[in-house]
């Protein structure tokens, strides 16, 4: 029967079904009306209501869904009167999805589009305290009904999925995986895939330039006009132009590490992009040798923050006097240049655009979601030949963190500033110490660190001040009288082995971009985990802890004349910083600088000592 056949007919004696709402008896005492009263008329996302002539379609079919529920249950027992207001806060939820997702009816409903929902809704419930597979389950309940009732829509000539949402999961299944992907630690992408991916993203990059010149040619509105017998061709060049937009947001967040929100706050440039410049949004600068040019990108930051902040991510760099551009930086270029005649006509800033509808080309293109990122990335994996891993873009942050410390293990505080960490314990706990092969990794750096530094104070090229120093300065003293019968080749290999023994390991501290000291980290000391739960299975310094003022008077310190630098630095700063206390008459900052002053003062006339003691050692007489 159509729906217009339908207008009039009673479902029960209060409500007929075009009614805005349908009231049910309830004959539990205890429940107020709303309980067994479905609303089909609440807001959708563009402001209009549910039943407004617009949505006829699609609120026909959930009319349909949930009478079918109510009188033709396939799954479970039918839905009492006391549970409809359960029953319409799930279609509330279903319908203002599909609305604003731009799904029409039933049938437009995919496997692509079921994993579209279950990010949404990841999205959209992230900052719910109560995150778990019950909560989650509430909005997964009607689209696998759906699945159920397919048979009885269908009979009544509503167009349905093709396939059961999920492959037919249960709700409470598909909420705990969800539950479960949600509160876990997101892995990095593999090694074998990360380069499988990077391969054939870098391969699509090289056929850029023939993409973009047949895009701005099909660009033209006579062209996305033309007669139907050249739909195929503009089908296969939607399918190349999807498959560069996918390789580009791969290799942008994969070799910078930004967040998938940053990569969607890109502006693009205000003027068209010509083939050899650069994007407003990419500058480069002198590194500090004058031999290098440093590519960065400016965007903003939204996590952790309150409102968007403005920060430069570094994207590469180049020797001077190359016109080499880094991968990313070329992406970037590719990206802005691709959606360029399309961007103009819609009068869009935003960088990341695609298409509006799922096939062919459009005049309409649009900043997406979070979401659309996340299917354009897996859609690459299953075109590259990859459909055993199940990608999500936070996934090449982790993947970046990793192939950063592996190059050098005392990247950790650079890669906190380039991911913008409140804290070194965010980067630390949340990307490094998940990777057993990292923690390896570092321990082996830590251990040729500490060689390094006993090597150096045996051949009489260092002097240390600390706690340590003098148990230190004993140490390498009878292992230089030990080796001294040693072959040269030899002896690295004997210090180490008594650096592995002995469970002390060599960390440099960073306070910004200056070392301030040698951390001698041996599990169970150290001010940094005191008050940790955890302190004697710690294998090195707690970073999201150490502190100039909390490290120097710790007994695993210990300072050497390349340190001098930042304590002189930090002298002069908090002397200004006091005056300027000083004077505003800001007593609590005056006292707290004055004691700040004093361990500065205390470190320098160690150091400068320990550097007039070595002076006078390589000038005797």
């Amino acid at each position: 029967m159509a729906a217009e056949d339908l207008r009039e007919t009673r479902i029960n004696r209060h409500s007929r079904w075009s009614d805005d709402r349908w009231f049910f008896d309830n004959l539990t005492p205890g429940h107020d009306a709303a309980a067994s009263t479905i609303r089909w008329d609440f807001i959708m996302p563009d402001g209009s209501k549910f039943v407004d002539p617009k949505w006829a379609i699609l609120l026909d079919a959930h009319r349909r869904l949930v009478w079918s529920l109510i009188v033709d249950p396939r799954q479970r027992h039918r839905y009492k009167p006391g549970s409809m207001g359960k029953l319409s806060r799930r279609v509330h939820y279903l319908a203002r999805w599909m609305g604003k997702s731009g799904y029409a009816h039933f049938g437009a409903l995919d496997t692509n589009a079921f994993a579209q929902y279950l990010d949404d809704l990841l999205i959209d419930k992230r900052d719910k305290a109560n995150l778990n597979a019950l909560y989650l389950m509430e909005h997964l309940a009607l689209p696998v009904s759906l699945g159920y009732q397919a048979p009885v829509l269908a009979k009544a000539g509503i167009p349905v999925p093709g396939s059961a949402p999920w492959h037919g999961m249960t709700a409470f299944e598909v909420a705990k995986q969800l539950a479960g992907r949600e509160q876990g630690s997101v892995p990095p992408v593999p090694d074998p895939i990360f380069l499988h991916i990077m391969t054939s993203a870098l391969r699509m990059l090289d056929e850029a330039e023939d993409i973009i010149l047949q895009a701005r040619h099909f660009a033209d509105t006579k062209d996305l006009l033309v007669a139907e017998k050249h739909a195929p061709d503009r089908q296969h060049l939607r399918d190349r132009i999807n498959s560069l937009t996918d390789a580009c947001l791969i290799l942008i967040q994969g070799l910078t590490g930004i967040r998938v929100s940053e990569l969607l706050g890109l502006q693009a440039s205000d003027t068209p992009l010509a083939q050899n410049t650069l994007p407003d949004c990419i500058k480069i600068e002198p590194s500090a040798s004058g031999l290098h040019e440093i590519f960065y990108l400016s965007g903003h930051i939204y996590k952790t923050t309150k409102t968007p902040r403005p920060v430069t991510w570094v994207t590469g760099l180049r020797p001077v006097g190359s016109d080499h551009l880094p991968v990313p930086v070329k992406a970037i270029s590719v990206i802005e240049r691709l959606y360029a005649p399309w961007r103009t006509r819609r009068n869009i800033n935003e960088l990341i655009v695609g298409f509006s509808r799922t096939k062919s080309l459009t005049k309409d293109v649009k900043a997406h979601t979070l979401s659309w990122v996340n299917r354009c990335q897996r859609r690459f994996f299953v075109r590259s030949g990859v459909k055993d891993w199940t990608v999500t873009s936070h996934q090449w942050r982790k993947s970046f963190a990793q192939y950063v410390i592996r190059s050098d293990s005392c990247m950790l505080p650079v890669l906190r500033e380039h991911f913008k960490h409140i804290s070194m314990a965010m980067t630390e706990q949340g990307y490094i110490n998940a990777d057993p092969e990292l923690k390896q990794i570092l321990d082996d750096a830590a251990v040729q660190s500490t060689v390094s530094l006993i090597g150096e104070m045996i051949a009489g090229r260092k002097n240390v001040s600390g706690a340590l120093s003098g148990k230190l300065k004993e140490t390498a003293n009878q292992l230089g009288k030990s080796l001294d019968n040693r072959p040269e080749d030899d002896r690295p290999r004997d210090i180490e082995e008594l650096v592995r023994t002995s469970g002390i390991r060599a960390h440099d501290i960073r306070w910004g971009k200056t070392s301030l000291g040698t951390c001698l980290f041996r599990q169970g000391t150290g001010n940094c985990t005191i008050g940790c739960s955890a302190r004697w299975v710690i294998s090195a310094p707690l970073w999201s802890a150490a502190r100039p003022d909390l490290c120097w008077e710790c007994q695993n310190l210990v300072l050497d004349e390349t340190h001098l630098p930042f304590w002189k630095d930090r002298r002069a700063k908090l002397q200004d910083d006091l005056k300027t206390a000083t004077t505003n008459d800001d007593f609590a900052l005056a006292q707290l600088c004055k004691q700040r002053l004093e361990q500065c003062i205390m470190v320098l006339n160690k150091l400068e000592t320990t550097e007039a003691a070595a002076a006078e050692n390589n000038n005797p007489g």
